[in-house]
């Protein structure tokens, strides 16, 4: 314990060290120019014919200029560049003495900034190089992912199941970190695309980086829906999370009994309810291991564009309609009357499965196929919905979520995945889906911090924002509760127990009917008693 104690001690204070000799800034130019920039061995140079700008360059040892904003709409975020120099000054040289080409910059500081980025982040990576793969990540953005890894990048302790088809062990992502327990088939590079998403190693300046990058990865094989043997060899073996992107119609009580057995030894076990259109579904068509009892079941979310204005398609029929809006739970989006500013909907067809029994939303959408890219070369991305790639989304966030407190059960990690979701009832077009998208939207950062704060004396963990009527719900051990714009209702039950407070704020609500209950404790010996507990 003590031991971590003095890493993170020395993790911050050189993260301190080091952004206290380094210059990082947005700035943004007068007009929408084209800035010439090259890289040789770290180090930017500016080629263009501006002397003054080329001496500052050289002068403050830049290691980063690029645009900010690479794919935004709004004329200032187009201007803004994203800037970290060696020396510092440089961005108030920049407005000083070029003031013709710079008008305005805004300093990036650790204490507003609590993020922190591998140099494999691919293209949307706003602190450094990128050295791995030109891959869009921006669903990683949309996750909150740099905001988690800021508390911690995994833990190789923590162990990551993925029962998927086969994962390449020598692969420079994963060797040394992969132990196999039944060898499976290739499945088109299903198992290495989903095991990427949860757990690729970061800061290798390779490929790419999963979620849970420093955690440890147990591999086997799919299926054995009524049993589920090789999930429990995983689980015995000291698995914490296991990841199933597959499943079956079909319920099985000795499975269930299977899932009941991985709970009590601490394992979460993440599945899907499947990639079938709710069009086809209506919700009615439970999908297994997802829909069983202690099990995370994860659909698919859209992730990456704010307006329909940045993502307007024509159909055959010459109908407006756009896709990939962020926290709806369909890819495409029509128009009542084919009025763009008028009432939404979604098509039925482009949304997955959501049932009632589904606990949370993963982007699903846009995801990147490291599978495809280790047989074609070719960087390519699933261009339609699917629910395979959503849930080592979720996995990986629990690996990091038991690399700051594995003593967390399994009850409160799946609590802690809805109490930190983003709330999407809000946006109108996802009404007629409500009670069957879980709590939401997966936001790893809020999850991961959660996970942090519970653990910090002076800290209050946070509970906002959201309306739940339904659930379980129950923290431990945290030393202090802030409750604040947020009900529990009907049929929801909360077991909170707190070290020394548990404050509740405006807008709070509790009133839960016959089959919920509220239940509020301050314990000052309240305890997760786990000899590795990192505190």
């Amino acid at each position: 314990m003590k031991r971590y104690i003095y890493y993170l001690l020395f993790y911050f204070l050189g993260c301190t060290a080091l952004w206290a000799q380094e210059d990082r800034f947005y700035i943004r130019s007068v007009d929408e120019i084209d800035i010439p920039v090259t890289t040789k061995d770290s180090i930017v140079s500016y080629t263009g014919n501006h002397q003054k700008l080329a001496s500052l360059f050289e002068k403050h040892h830049v290691k980063v200029f690029r645009k900010g904003f690479k794919y935004a709409d709004r004329d200032k975020l187009k201007r803004t560049y994203f800037v970290i120099a060696d020396t510092p000054n440089f961005q108030k040289s920049l407005l000083e003495e070029v003031s013709d080409i710079f008008e305005f910059g805004e300093s990036l500081l650790p204490e507003t900034l609590k993020i922190y980025e591998p140099n494999d982040y691919g293209i949307t990576s706003t602190l450094g190089e990128n050295k791995g793969l030109q891959v869009n990540l921006d669903y990683l953005d949309f996750l909150g992912v740099p905001e988690a890894w800021y508390y911690t990048q995994g833990s190789k302790e923590v162990i990551i199941g993925i029962s998927d088809g086969w994962v390449d062990p020598e692969d420079p992502d994963f060797k040394g970190r992969v132990t196999m327990f039944k060898k499976s088939s290739y499945s088109k590079g299903h198992g290495i695309s989903v095991a990427t998403t949860a757990a690729a190693r970061g800061n290798n300046g390779y490929g790419v980086v999963g979620v849970c990058p420093e955690c440890s990865i147990y591999t086997t094989t799919y299926g054995d829906f009524k049993y589920l043997n090789q999930l429990l060899e995983l689980s015995r073996a000291g698995a914490k999370v296991i990841n199933c992107s597959w499943g079956s119609t079909r319920y099985y009580e000795t499975a269930q009994e299977a899932i009941n057995e991985m709970r009590d030894n601490g394992t979460v076990i993440v599945s899907v309810p499947h990639n079938a259109s709710f069009k086809v579904t209506q919700g009615k068509i439970p999908r297994y291991p997802g829909a069983y009892e202690h099990v995370i079941s994860v659909s698919s979310v859209q992730h990456r564009f704010d307006e329909p204005s940045q993502t307007m398609h024509i159909n055959n029929k010459g109908n407006p309609y756009a896709i990939g809006l962020k926290n709806y739970v369909g890819r495409a989006v029509g128009f009542k009357g084919n009025d763009i500013k008028g009432e939404q909907y979604i098509f039925q067809a482009s949304t997955n499965n959501l049932d009632p029994y589904v606990d949370i939303l993963a982007p699903g959408t846009f995801i990147f196929r490291y599978g495809a890219f280790k047989e074609t070369g070719d960087i390519l991305y699933n261009s339609v919905e699917k629910t395979s790639p959503a849930a080592p989304l979720v996995t990986g966030t629990i690996g990091l979520m038991f690399s700051i407190n594995p003593c967390l059960s399994v009850d409160e990690i799946n609590s802690m995945i809805k109490l930190s979701a983003t709330n999407i009832d809000a946006i109108k077009a996802n009404t007629p889906f409500k009670g069957m998208y879980g709590a939401g939207s997966l936001h790893t950062g809020r999850a991961v911090k959660m996970s942090y704060d519970m653990l910090q004396p002076e800290a209050y963990t946070l509970i906002e924002n959201q309306h739940f009527s339904r659930w379980k719900f129950r923290l431990e051990a945290p030393y202090k509760l802030k409750i604040r714009n947020q009900k529990f209702t009907d049929n929801a039950a909360v077991n909170f127990t707190a070290k020394n407070e548990i404050l509740i704020e405006n807008e709070t609500v509790f009133l839960p009917n016959e089959n919920g209950e509220i239940l509020l404790k301050i314990d000052p010996e309240a305890s997760y008693n786990c000899k590795d507990i990192k505190e």
